[in-house]
């Protein structure tokens, strides 16, 4: 099994993603996204074996067209029909539910 920075990836490590991203998975799912991370965390593993001695940093030089607008407040779409599409709302805003501690669901 490939491992990153002492992470090892298993079965019991893709289980508890999905449960942290709740999403459920058959136990073919399962496999299939255990080898796949194997295969992607082997990858970067590989990568960090690459010796960039003496390899200058990236950096990304802005064209002459890639000019950020300015910031401007500009209508956006009615509050109404906004809600209308929100499978919950209260008070008029979007109910969405805890996901992490510190609040009451109810």
């Amino acid at each position: 099994m490939s491992s990153h920075r002492g992470q090892m990836i298993d079965e019991a490590l893709v289980k508890h993603i999905a449960f942290l991203i709740r999403l459920e998975l058959t136990d073919a799912e399962v496999a299939t996204f255990n080898k796949q991370l194997q295969s992607i965390v082997g990858y970067f593993d590989r990568l960090a074996e690459v010796d960039v001695e003496g390899v200058p940093p990236y950096q990304q030089v802005a064209m002459g067209r890639a000019q950020l607008r300015e910031d401007a407040v500009a209508p956006s779409m009615a509050r109404e029909d906004f809600l209308s599409n929100a499978p919950q709302q209260q008070d008029g805003f979007v109910r969405v539910p805890v996901v992490l501690g510190g609040g009451e669901e109810g």
